[in-house]
């Protein structure tokens, strides 16, 4: 079976926008994107769910696929844009806390830069994990 990677894109600071996000955010939230994430790897494929939806190409003006990931957690909402590797690995590009009903221009806008920057080869790195997503993870199982 194949193993799917969880990546995100490689700063030169060290900590990319994604895993900032991840640290900002509750760990009981944390602990929940990190769940349905690694649902993903160990299936090896991204499977469809009502929680899984593209954002559309026609209405934002670009050319490819960005996965958008609902992932809830009592009140707070989370989304997590990832796109597909050729290698069929998923890039984390961005990800926010939910606070209106569409996604807003400026997060649709933050993925789309990092959604090229992954198309024109920019290096990645699998995604740190925080320590605590990890123990909560593990009250979320």
């Amino acid at each position: 079976m194949l193993i799917v990677k969880i990546l995100c894109l490689q700063e030169t600071d060290g900590l990319s926008g994604f895993e900032g996000f991840m640290q900002q955010i509750s760990a009981k939230l944390a602990a929940n994107i990190a769940k349905k994430l690694h649902s993903f790897a160990e299936l090896g494929a991204i499977s469809t769910s009502t929680s899984l939806k593209i954002l559309n190409p026609r209405i934002w003006g670009y050319k490819g696929t960005i996965y958008k990931l609902r992932v809830d957690c009592g009140k707070e909402s989370a989304r997590v844009l990832f796109v597909k590797t050729a290698a069929n690995d998923i890039v984390l590009v961005h990800g926010f806390l939910k606070t209106t009903r569409k996604t807003p221009s400026k997060d649709a806008k933050i993925a789309m830069e990092n959604f090229e920057r992954v198309k024109n080869n920019a290096a990645v790195k699998p995604i740190a994990w925080r320590s605590s997503v990890t123990v909560a993870e593990r009250e979320v199982l």
